[in-house]
């Protein structure tokens, strides 16, 4: 065989071929009934989501459960394609692309049966600690909402169910309140059997979407899966495995 006929068998062999199914790696966080860990297959609405969506566009796609601070940092950085649930920020579009909304919640508040507390503005917080998950979505939002109110005590805790249980357990004190998202409450509430807490007002809409690398992703793979999912958005299939979950559709 010829040197020019070697070079180009070498060359056949790593180019990439034309037909090659794209590979992306995506990371979530428990976070139900959104996205969660069942074994060792992600689950929940978004993973759901992003697996028919790679599915019907013939793509290899995986899914891994950290937690948020760990997963954040690996997509901010570009060791990953993907990251959800995302909000749709300025601190966010910064480091992704981001999809349309898929679905549609809220963040609200919470205390003890035996607070009085109830919000109904920022002012109400004043003297009060707050406990929020983070930093997530939720504590940027709530620090944004709270920007201009002196007196509040933000505590920052790493995951919602042990929000939820510092709470149920005095840890916040009298004075203590929490936010978080609605739906994960509505879901820890009952999974933990926390019926000595009650809602105490709402803080804020919020709507969630898929965040694609700016550093990894090259911008036609993102505009493909964002066309495959409004597609699936259309014909009604996200819409099911949303109402599945007991969520709502984005706006």
């Amino acid at each position: 065989m010829s040197l020019c006929s070697r070079l180009l068998v070498l060359y056949l062999m790593l180019a990439p071929s034309a037909g090659a199914a794209t590979a992306l790696h995506f990371v979530t966080e428990e976070f139900p009934p959104f996205s969660y860990s069942r074994g060792t297959q992600a689950s929940g609405a978004l993973s759901e989501i992003v697996n028919l969506t790679c599915f019907t566009l013939q793509w290899q796609c995986s899914i891994e459960v950290w937690p948020w601070r760990r997963a954040l940092q690996m997509a901010e950085n570009g060791e990953v394609d993907g990251i959800f649930t995302v909000i749709d920020s300025h601190q966010r579009r910064d480091a992704f692309n981001i999809t349309p909304m898929l679905v549609q919640s809220g963040y609200d508040f919470y205390t003890t049966r035996a607070s009085s507390f109830l919000y109904q503005s920022p002012s109400d917080l004043q003297g009060h600690i707050v406990g929020v998950y983070g930093p997530s979505g939720t504590s940027l939002v709530l620090q944004d909402k709270l920007r201009n109110v002196p007196n509040v005590d933000i505590q920052l805790i790493t995951n919602n169910q042990r929000l939820l249980l510092m709470l149920h357990a005095g840890r916040f004190g009298t004075k203590g309140v929490v936010v978080l998202n609605q739906d994960v409450a509505r879901h820890l509430i009952e999974h933990e059997q926390l019926y000595a807490l009650r809602h105490a007002g709402h803080l804020s809409g919020i709507a969630y979407g898929i965040g694609f690398s700016r550093l990894r992703v090259p911008k036609e793979v993102f505009e493909r899966f964002t066309q495959q999912l409004l597609i699936l958005r259309q014909n009604g299939q996200i819409e099911t495995i949303v109402k599945r979950y007991g969520l709502q559709m984005a706006h």
